[in-house]
């Protein structure tokens, strides 16, 4: 895994994620196994079988987590105005459709394409990414490269 760009408040979130697995997640978990155990014979216990599959998916997500958090670098945005970066939003033309979008830069851990949440990481995101206002730029996309252009920032 390369390394991971987050802002502030993203690495905030898996933070917090992370905290509530390794305490509250990991107790109910435990509480879940012990209740299951008291009924006896485990073989053919599906609440033991449940407890221990969300046991191993929550262990999943922790090592996940610890290894988005050792790999990523905290980017903070730019204060110039003209510049699309992080946490901004813009006003951007999709010239192939001939169509305006709010487009709102994030990291890959928050983003949204349903919300134009964009990924930095993504195609159309590293083509914007600290792109200035009214420069036209080309998104090598698997769909087929098209051109995009900032009109303004919000």
């Amino acid at each position: 895994m390369g390394q991971i760009i987050l802002t502030d408040s993203a690495k905030k979130k898996i933070e917090e994620e992370l905290e509530f697995l390794k305490t509250v997640k990991r107790v109910e978990i435990k509480a879940a196994l012990k209740s299951a155990r008291a009924q006896g014979d485990l073989s053919e216990n599906a609440d033991y079988s449940a407890a221990k599959d969300d046991q191993s998916m929550n262990e999943t997500r922790i090592l996940e987590l610890e290894t988005q958090l050792k790999n990523s670098i905290v980017v903070e945005s730019s204060t110039d105005t003209n510049v699309f970066d992080l946490n901004k939003t813009a006003l951007v033309r999709f010239h192939d459709l001939e169509d305006d979008e709010k487009v709102t830069l994030v990291s890959s851990v928050e983003a949204d394409v349903k919300n134009m949440k964009i990924s930095i990481e993504s195609p159309l995101g590293k083509a914007l990414y600290k792109l200035e206002v009214g420069k036209r730029v080309a998104v090598q996309s698997p769909d087929g490269d098209y051109d995009v252009e900032i009109l303004k920032i919000l």
